[in-house]
């Protein structure tokens, strides 16, 4: 059962999509879903689960019984002789623990593997998380590289005007200005091409795909923002946060740790046992034997000092619940607060500044063309628009990060709503 537990986000991802899917256009959930089906750290996890469950399973049962086989007082004189020994025993011996220790070792061990397997969840969501950021990054590099290609081809334009100005007399100077532009184009593209061969390597080795394996180009994501309260997203966290599930389990194991140290410092153990004796020269009889064989835990004080110390585990195991639930709810509002920044930041580029730039870029190249405008008005208006354009990819990079940062804060999706994006947002 906690196996299936422990697999629980990977079954909500649905199947993994085949690698021939992603040489095509491919979603940020598709490739979550190709790493955390192949992510062999993940399947690592799985086993140890697995064998926490079985270790429970053999802690409930009592010790193995031994068989023993005694002979005393063969002569040396003969030693092949045993029927000389006046005592040949064969015996049966089972160990006996404290009443209640297995059940609440047991029950611990089971705990353990809650936890383990709430372990392994938190591995997914940060696995998950990587994977979401190296397709934000993987998105942003290639609108980028579409701006930049959008750009060399308008100043391949302006070069184009400009030299036919040449004719009636513009300035060499325009022309070696526009053909600067056109250089500095080409070296931002080859730049960006750079950029996303690493995303797509990056992408590609969290997948667990060969490094150079082809990548299809990301699909574009609209713009979100999310509206949920603090204090309610902290509340959610503290209950949906793997990391929380993972230490309540540990202190519940702690607590039935306490419970077996403590029967085991108040109730004796036993070790039982069954005896056959044969017939010898020595001693003419068969005869059976039985033993009882206590330990008294109150005499050394060795149990009660276990006792003592899983106690003190035990409160740091409570203690630790507390940490973690500070530590979240720090993470979520901090994550909170990065989002609503980010969110304010894109919307203003996009309601303002996007806009005028556009109007901007488009009177200058229209006046240009017309010759009511200069080259340095042309360029000046040209890169304003680019470093417009730059910003908006890096504002809805920005967002996107802080998203999937408060998904991974709250330990779990949180409703998005959509943002406007204006007449042309990339």
């Amino acid at each position: 059962m906690l196996r299936v537990l422990a697999l629980a986000a990977l079954a909500l991802a649905g199947p993994a999509p085949d690698d021939a899917a992603l040489r095509g256009s491919f979603d940020m959930e598709a490739a979550v879903a190709v790493a955390l089906a192949r992510s062999p750290g993940l399947q690592a996890e799985d086993h140890r689960v697995r064998a926490r469950e079985l270790q429970a399973d053999a802690a409930r049962r009592p010790e193995p019984t031994r068989l023993t086989f005694d002979i005393w007082q063969v002569p040396l004189a003969r030693p092949w002789a045993w029927n000389d020994s006046p005592m040949v025993m064969l015996g049966l011996r089972q160990p006996v623990p404290a009443a209640g220790s297995l059940k609440a070792r047991s029950a611990a061990l089971r705990r353990e593997a809650a936890a383990d397997a709430s372990g392994r969840d938190a591995l997914a969501q940060d696995l998950a998380l990587a994977v979401r950021h190296a397709f934000i990054d993987y998105a942003a590099a290639v609108a980028r590289h579409r701006i930049h290609l959008e750009h060399r081809t308008v100043t391949e334009r302006v070069v184009q005007l400009t030299r036919s100005r040449q004719a009636t007399g513009s300035a060499v100077f325009d022309i070696a200005r526009a053909e600067t532009e056109v250089a500095r184009a080409h070296a931002d593209v080859a730049t960006d091409a750079t950029a996303i061969s690493a995303a797509r390597t990056r992408l590609n080795t969290l997948m667990a795909r060969p490094a150079d394996a082809p990548l299809g180009p990301p699909q574009d994501t609209l713009p979100t923002t999310i509206s949920a309260d603090a204090a309610a997203l902290i509340e959610k966290a503290r209950t949906t946060r793997p990391e929380t599930r993972a230490a309540q389990a540990r202190r519940e194991a702690a607590a039935l740790e306490l419970r077996a140290a403590r029967r085991e410092a108040s109730l004796p153990s036993a070790m039982l046992g069954l005896a056959y004796f044969p017939a010898t020269r020595p001693m003419p009889m068969h005869g059976y034997g039985l033993m009882v064989d206590l330990q008294l835990p109150w005499l050394t004080g060795q149990a009660r000092k276990r006792r003592d110390a899983q106690a003190a585990l035990a409160a740091a195991a409570a203690r630790d619940v507390a940490q973690v639930e500070l530590t979240v709810a720090g993470e979520v509002s901090t994550a909170l607060a990065t989002v609503q920044a980010a969110s304010q930041r894109y919307e203003v580029l996009v309601r303002e500044a996007q806009p005028a730039g556009a109007r901007a870029r488009e009177v200058a190249l229209t006046g240009y063309e017309t010759g009511r405008a200069d080259l340095l008005s042309l360029l000046a208006a040209e890169a304003v628009f680019v470093e417009i354009a730059m910003d908006l990819i890096e504002a809805k990079s920005t967002l996107d990060h802080a998203l999937v940062d408060l998904d991974r804060a709250a330990g779990a999706p949180v409703p998005r709503e959509r943002l406007s994006q204006g007449p042309s947002a990339p």
